[in-house]
């Protein structure tokens, strides 16, 4: 079914200026200042002259971002794509496995070394496992410290209860 819309100038009817202002502001050009260019030097100053550089914006690399548990399932098969490489034991995880941040969700039994940015606690859950976090990020150096210091003692005390 048709819509049955009135016309503008219908909804006007009544008004005295039809919505174009005051009662001067329809005759001629002299309620924008002039046509065109006019005024350039004069009263329109702040709009002429003022050229904007356009930028071409450039592409932005994002990373994918991916959970600890997750990363611990795809070892094998980023390993076998030639995106991780093994060494040893060890899974060295960078850029070129097409992720850019491990998060804390989930939990590791391997030994990962991470060359890419981290959460504190995944970077604590890795190092728990025997791995390493090895990527300059500033204010890091003290909570990876601590998760250090935190493994060690927790293997000591793993090494104490088999002895006994």
């Amino acid at each position: 079914m048709t819509v049955r819309r009135r016309r503008k100038k219908n909804k006007l009817r009544g008004q005295r200026t039809m919505g174009a202002g005051g009662t001067k502001n329809r005759r001629g050009a002299g309620s924008r200042g002039g046509r065109g260019k006019a005024g350039s030097r004069k009263h329109k100053i702040a709009t002429f002259g003022v050229k904007t550089k356009k930028y071409r914006l450039k592409p932005e690399i994002k990373m994918k971002e991916i959970n600890l548990g997750e990363l611990d399932k795809k070892l094998d098969m980023l390993v076998a794509k030639g995106k991780v490489i093994k060494e040893g034991d060890k899974y060295v995880v960078d850029k070129k496995s097409g992720y850019g941040k491990v998060l804390s969700r989930g939990e590791t039994k391997k030994e990962i070394v991470l060359k890419i940015n981290a959460s504190i606690d995944a970077v604590k859950k890795v190092i728990a496992a025997g791995g390493s976090f090895e990527y300059n990020k500033k204010g890091f150096e003290k909570e990876v410290e601590e998760a250090k210091t935190a493994a060690e003692e927790a293997e000591l005390e793993f090494e104490e209860k088999e002895g006994e």
